[in-house]
């Protein structure tokens, strides 16, 4: 299931990642923020011999990859 994100001020209704990138702020001026944060990736001792783009990458793609996986 996609992660969805709330307002930090509580007073908006969950959206996917896709549309709050393109709000920027919620309708009650708060901060999107994550329903649920999701547990770092298995290979997360890894980190540091993978460079800077791989772990980015890694760490970031639970909270976008349903918006943007292909069909």
């Amino acid at each position: 299931m996609p992660i969805q994100y709330v307002s930090s001020r509580g007073g908006s209704s969950a959206l996917p990642f896709a549309d709050v990138l393109l709000a920027g702020l919620a309708p009650d001026g708060g901060l999107y923020v994550p329903a649920e944060v999701p547990p770092l990736p298995a290979r997360w001792p890894e980190a540091p011999d993978r460079g800077y783009t791989a772990t980015a990458t890694e760490v970031m793609w639970p909270f976008v990859e349903a918006s943007i996986a292909p069909d």
